[in-house]
């Protein structure tokens, strides 16, 4: 359903409606978050070894867990700029 279908089931609602600009760079933010979890569900094997089977703690491997993720964040980021 697009925002302007949205929109109008919200005044008939009586409900305030959505600002189109706010709405599309939510949805896009929304789309974009779940392309990153396919892919890091996808590659998270691939940094595992990192903090599996170690005895460092489990503060030491959630640290190395988000900096693995920041990374196929930053991954993404850059192939999405240069393509």
């Amino acid at each position: 359903m697009n925002i302007e279908q949205r929109n109008r089931l919200r005044t008939e609602s009586g409900l305030p409606l959505l600002n189109p600009k706010v709405e599309s760079k939510r949805l896009n933010a929304v789309i974009e978050e779940a392309e990153f979890e396919r892919e890091w569900q996808r590659r998270r094997l691939e940094f595992a070894y990192r903090w599996v089977g170690n005895r460092d703690g489990w503060v030491a491997n959630m640290g190395r867990w988000a900096l693995a993720r920041q990374q196929v964040r930053r991954q993404m980021q850059s192939k999405s700029i240069a393509g």
